[in-house]
């Protein structure tokens, strides 16, 4: 398949599939770690980066390494995979991080490399949360581990919060979330607790909250990250000015990033692909030199385009919808039904969900598309 139309900038995804411990909330695509097994994978990394080096169009403004758990990587895996990528000068770099590996030790080494942004799992500042969540670290020990990294020159660090969790209340999210955010970060994502009935916590279903408690906490959430002077840009996801995730961003404003890594999933040009949750036929897959595999030929792009611009604050440009596509957005009957119902803002420049539609989004967006 040979992509075509190249959209913005480029980023580079980069999945590692690998735990020391499984989450037990966790449905995502991931290997018990062995490091025969791991160090395996690496080189097939690298092989499959020299198959999308010679199509690599742009400088790269970012590289994501997630997982799973990427900190497993060493300093030198992450050099060799880093090693002959054309990076812009200023390419943010970010490595999901597990707090329970955050050692002097491991911070001198990972500053020997291009990494200068952490994404920190820390998830709750509460035990009894993290214990539930099957997390190995503990409240105490996330403010000395980003010190050390703050100490290690890392000024760019994200953290990540769940909320929504069983025999949750507001005054536990609060006190939860004050420690986050007196936490010296740059950017805070909050997912939601999601259970599914293939996971060890199956058995908790019953106990999440109803939709309007849920709700009324991600409102919390809201009110006080933007007390604290962090600015919501996404859905999930708020920072301090200018410390927006760049990388995801790329997902967001329908920008081009490829992927590396069993289960990866990447947008480049016309061409959105993923590579299979399964190692033997990812592996398969490289040594056959194939790229761009399992690719959704008739993938709705302007949809796609729609649904993802809408998670962000600044909403849809309709200018720039025309620019892309070729053609006016319309389905003006649904954008107006949607601001009838004050589910959408509307103006002459675009559309933008309201403050009331943000925890429902996928549902208004359903209903726009």
């Amino acid at each position: 398949m040979e992509p075509h139309l190249p959209h913005g900038r480029l980023g580079l995804y980069i999945h590692v599939p690998w735990c020391l411990t499984r989450c037990p909330y966790c449905v995502f695509f991931a290997l018990p770690y062995s490091r025969k097994a791991f160090e395996r994978y690496v080189t097939t990394l690298e092989q499959e980066k020299a198959l999308y080096l010679p199509i690599i169009d742009r400088p790269l403004s970012s590289v994501y390494f997630g997982g799973g758990t990427p900190s497993l990587l060493s300093a030198t895996q992450i050099n060799a995979i880093l090693s002959g990528l054309p990076l812009c000068e200023d390419a943010e770099i970010t490595l999901e991080l597990n707090p329970i590996q955050i050692t002097p030790g491991f911070v001198q080494q990972l500053a020997s490399t291009a990494v200068n942004r952490i994404s920190l799992g820390v998830q709750s500042l509460d035990d009894t949360e993290l214990m539930l969540l099957g997390r190995k670290h503990k409240a105490a020990d996330i403010a000395p581990a980003i010190k050390l990294l703050r100490d290690g020159g890392f000024t760019n660090l994200s953290a990540d919060l769940i909320y929504g969790l069983p025999n949750s209340s507001a005054q536990l999210l609060s006190a939860n979330l004050e420690q986050f955010l007196s936490l010296p970060i740059e950017h805070l994502s909050c997912y939601l607790l999601e259970i599914s009935f293939s996971c060890a916590l199956a058995h908790l279903i019953g106990q999440i909250p109803p939709d309007e408690y849920l709700a009324e906490e991600y409102h919390l959430i809201r009110k006080m990250a933007a007390d604290a002077g962090f600015a919501q840009y996404e859905i999930s996801n708020f920072a301090r000015q200018g410390y927006q995730s760049r990388h995801n961003l790329l997902y967001w404003q329908g920008d081009d990033y490829l992927a590396l890594g069993a289960s990866a999933s990447g947008h480049f040009g016309s061409a959105k692909y993923h590579n299979p949750a399964d190692l033997e036929a990812y592996e398969s897959n490289v040594r056959a030199g194939t790229i761009f595999p399992e690719s959704d030929e008739g993938h709705n792009e302007a949809a796609d385009y729609v649904m993802m611009r809408l998670r962000l604050r600044e909403g849809l440009d309709f200018a720039e919808y025309q620019k892309r596509f070729g053609q006016s957005f319309g389905r003006a009957d649904s954008i107006n039904k949607l601001h009838r119902l004050g589910m959408l803002e509307l103006d002459d420049a675009g559309i933008r969900l309201s403050d009331e539609a943000l925890f429902i989004s996928n549902a208004v967006i359903a209903e726009l598309l």
